[in-house]
Parts: C-alpha cells; structure tokens; sequence
C-alpha cells in the first residue's frame, strides 16, 4: 500500500521472518543469482495451517499460474486442493521471475517437500503447458496427471462452438454408454474438432476413464 515495488522485494526476509512468530510452521524460501548483487529469481511459501488440514482434503491438487502487472512482471505459481465439500483450499504460491521448466521444477519439488511423502497416489490437474507436462511425472512420479477439460475444450480446433460444449459434456459424463454418446456427435459433426480431441488420451479428461476419478468429478471448472 506504501512505498514502491522495489523497497517492498526488499523487505520480503523481514516480512516472513515476522510471519513465523506467529506461525511456527510457516514454510518460505528465497532463491537469488549467485552473483555479488544478490538478484531476486524466485521464492515459495506455504502457511502452517494448510499443512496441518492436507490429509483431512480430497487427494487432488490443481496446479496454475498468473502473471503480475506493475514495474516487476513476475509470475504467481499456486497450488490449491479441494475439501470434503468441494471448495477450493489455498496450499502454497511462488513467484518467479518467469515460467520456465526450472520455476515450476522448483515449485513443485518445494511443495512435494512440504506436502507429500514418497510413493504417495494423488491427482494433479493441470492445464496442457508442455512445460507442466514434463515436470509433474518427474517429481511425482506416483501422481495422476489429468488435464482441466474447459482449458481442452477452449483450445479444440474447430469453429463449431457445438463442439466445445459437446466435449465437456462428454468429459463429466461417468458411463460409458454416455460418453460415447457425446463424441458420437463429435464424429458425426466435426471432424476436425474430432481429431483433436482424439489425440489426448481420454484418461486425462473424461470422468469415466481417469483413475481416482471419484475424487475429481466436475474437474473442467477447478482451474478457472
């Protein structure tokens, strides 16, 4: 609210050391270039409470970014979680100087750190960022990678809006018999569109073929 951006970086070790007297499992970490000035290129946090609540949550997490505005155009790196109830639940962030494949390494191996045990079975959403694609299995290789339906439907090729809606009705469907129904009238329809889909195994967006898909039902409107 006061100052300027840059006198605010400066006072993030200060800021989150006065978190912790409050918040003793408060978690932070503060990376900057090896060089003599000490740049700022990333830092991750997670609060105490989130921590302490994560095994009482549905075992699915969704992975996304942002981007900052103002004189630093960093990127907001968060992971949310869904309760019992099916609301969303904050976990951890990271701001980076970019997204690259090493930021959201970085973030991803910080939160597994902080909220994972190995060997442990969850679900991961995502939307279809080649760089996510590669790093989620190489951290958690026992995760589950599914892909957010409305941000596959967004990116159909194909000019028929028919087609979109068809496709997320198709991905929330939990029988067979419906799901086939719906790409039924993709096929008869849009081709184009159909081939598209068709090259995303459907095990990463459709109700009925992910695993642990009890958990994740309604999954297309988590990242939004």
């Amino acid at each position: 609210m006061r100052g300027n951006f840059q006198h605010t970086y400066q006072l993030l070790m200060s800021y989150f050391a006065k978190v912790r007297l409050v918040d003793l499992d408060f978690v932070f970490d503060i990376q900057t270039t090896s060089s003599k000035d000490k740049r700022f290129t990333r830092y991750f946090w997670c609060f105490g409470p989130p921590k302490k609540t994560y095994k009482l949550l549905r075992p699915v997490v969704v992975i996304d970014k942002t981007f900052l505005r103002e004189r630093y155009r960093e990127t907001l790196l968060t992971t949310i979680a869904i309760d019992p109830s099916n609301h969303i639940f904050p976990l951890a962030f990271s701001i980076t100087d970019s997204e690259t494949t090493e930021s959201w390494t970085y973030f991803l191996e910080m939160f597994g750190s902080n909220f994972h045990s190995y060997g442990t079975r969850f679900v991961v959403i995502s939307d279809r960022n080649p760089r996510i694609i590669n790093v989620v299995p190489k951290v958690f290789p026992f995760g589950i990678h599914i892909f957010c339906a409305f941000h596959v439907s967004n990116n159909i090729k194909t000019t028929l809006k028919s087609t979109r809606i068809v496709f997320r009705m198709a991905a929330e469907v939990l029988t067979s018999s419906d799901f086939d129904k719906h790409m039924n009238i993709i096929r008869n329809t849009d081709l184009v569109g159909l081939q598209y889909i068709l090259g995303i195994p459907k095990e990463t967006w459709s109700n009925r073929y992910i695993p642990m898909s009890r958990y994740v039902h309604c999954h297309s409107v988590l990242l939004n």
